[in-house]
């Protein structure tokens, strides 16, 4: 992502629009990959391209103010961008909220019973951010699981364990 996706982010949440809003023209963009390639297109004029974005926000009911941050964003070259946009907005809007996303990866099925007591720990270790919890199996953990919150990783798994016993037998 560049520091203009991020910026653009910003406008966009300083704009208030809502959450669901941007959700919904992610949405559009996800399922309608072509809809991108004309907007990124320097053949189709810049009337046709507010014309289609008028067109999708009418039948979509999106916001005015999201077309018309979309019609700028065509105008300034940036619209090829749209998607880091809309991911750097979800990141700022998770921080300005005091939303944290961890992905939890167990080894197996039976360690999923832990989630209550992983919850609760990272609940003490962040205690001003909600927690939003995604979670994976992964068979080469042998067993217990590994957290994912930002850059920071907690290795309770049996692979883990015996990494750091490694390292501590072989002075590394």
């Amino acid at each position: 992502m560049t520091q203009k996706a991020v910026n653009n982010a910003k406008v966009l949440y300083r704009l208030n629009v809502l959450r669901s809003d941007v959700e919904q023209a992610h949405k559009i963009f996800k399922k309608a990959p072509f809809l991108l390639e004309t907007l990124t297109n320097p053949v189709v004029s810049e009337e046709a391209k507010e014309a289609v974005l008028d067109k999708i926000v009418r039948q979509s009911g999106l916001p005015n103010l999201l077309g018309n941050f979309m019609k700028m964003m065509c105008r300034i070259g940036e619209i090829g961008q749209i998607t880091d946009i809309f991911n750097c907005y979800y990141k700022y809007w998770d921080e300005r909220n005091h939303i944290l996303h961890a992905e939890v990866i167990y080894a197996d099925e039976e360690t999923k019973k832990e989630k209550a007591s992983i919850l609760k720990q990272l609940e003490s270790i962040y205690p001003k951010e909600k927690i939003v919890l995604s979670e994976k199996t992964d068979a080469s953990l042998l067993g217990g699981y590994v957290v994912h919150v930002g850059y920071e990783e907690y290795d309770h798994s049996y692979e883990g364990k015996l990494r750091r016993l490694e390292r501590k037998l072989t002075g590394r």
